[in-house]
This record gives C-alpha cells, structure tokens and sequence, in this order.
C-alpha cells in the first residue's frame, strides 16, 4: 500500500476589496499552504510579446507607454465603463488575455500537487467565475465583506472612489449570485486572524482522513 495525499483546490471569490489575498496570506502564516494570485498572473501575462502584439492591434498604441510597457491604467479606461463600446473592449481583452491565465494557473496548481508539501491550494482569482475557471478548483469560498469596509480598502490601496468600485464590480457577478455558487462563506468583517481561522477550519473539514488517503 502506498500513502497519497490529495491537496483540494479552493478558489477565493468575493467582491473587490473583500480581503481575499490578506485572508489566504493570514492562513498561509500558520499552515502550510500555497495561494495562487490570479491578478499577479495577469499583469505578468501583458509582458508576454505575443498578448502585446494582439493588445496593440485591438486597443492601439495608446495603451503603450514609450518604453513599449502597457499603461494597465490606461487600459482599464477603455475597458470598464457602462456603454458598449466598453464592453465590447473588455469582451476583446478578455479573449486575448484570459486564456493565457488560464494555461498559467492549471500549470501552478499541477506543480503545486506534485510537490506535495501543502494543506491546500489557494487560487485568488476575483474573476474565476466569470471566466469559467472553476473547474480548475475543488472548493469555492466567498469572503463576505461589508461595502463600506471593501470602498475603504480600494480607497486607500488603489485611490478609487465609490463610482470607481461600483463600476468594476458591475463588470463581475452580483455578489448575490457568487455566494451561492460558494462551497462556505467566509465572514471578513472584523480582524484578518479571525477571518483566516475561519479559512482554516474549512481547510480541515475537507481535508481527507488518515484512511482516505491510503490507496
């Protein structure tokens, strides 16, 4: 007999500035785990020659800055907005830029299996869902998280305003519709320690038993 030891998968879901990547960095202070950032993934994704070769032949060399650096600002401007031209520039650089993330995680979370040396898999990915990415994952859990908390985070971490957060998440889910998707809810409403020893239980209560794992 041989032990095998299964590591589940669990995306991170929830509305911007929930504290999805504090959370998995809280839990991955006091447990072996890996976090997988999705956003990480997708600004190394726009350095790649051949999603800025497509980039430029969709959006322009506005989008550029001299150095031949994508001006993700710039960017963002064009494809988040209200109108149809908006949506039809976000619709484009989700078709350049979302299959390369997706081949860019299932390789992370292959490596991370094959090493074997974590509880779990933490894929922070704030678009997993609309993507379609979910089968990549075993487990989904919102980090639930009051508007006025999330609106205080993305104002002083990224210097949005309301209308800023309310245009982006409307690009997304309603929030509504992801909790039900969601395996557990996570409550990110009072400290980040309480909200990972929340994510920490979880993670046992899926864990397989010492019987289960023995093939």
């Amino acid at each position: 007999m041989s032990c095998h030891k299964v590591i589940p998968t669990i995306s991170l879901i929830g509305g911007i500035g929930s504290g999805k990547s504090a959370v998995a960095k809280t839990v991955n202070s006091f447990r072996p785990i890996r976090v997988i950032d999705a956003d990480k993934i997708g600004h190394e994704v726009l350095d790649f020659p051949e999603v800025q070769q497509k980039i430029r032949a969709r959006f322009g060399s506005v989008v550029f800055n001299e150095q031949g650096i994508i001006i993700r600002k710039e960017l963002a401007r064009l494809v988040f907005g209200e109108t149809k031209q908006h949506q039809e520039a976000l619709d484009a650089l989700e078709k350049i830029v979302h299959p390369e993330i997706h081949r860019r995680l299932e390789q992370e979370i292959v490596a991370a299996r094959s090493e074997g040396q974590v509880d779990a898999i933490l894929v922070d990915a704030a678009v997993i869902l609309e993507a379609g990415w979910q089968k990549l994952c075993d487990h989904i859990v919102f980090i639930e998280c009051p508007f006025e908390q999330r609106l205080h985070r993305v104002t002083e971490n990224r210097g949005w305003s309301a209308a800023e957060l309310t245009k982006r998440e409307n690009q997304q889910l309603p929030l509504s519709e992801k909790r039900k998707l969601a395996t557990s809810v996570i409550h990110n409403d009072q400290d980040l320690e309480s909200a990972g020893l929340q994510l920490s239980r979880f993670i046992d209560s899926i864990l397989p038993t010492e019987k289960e794992t023995i093939q």
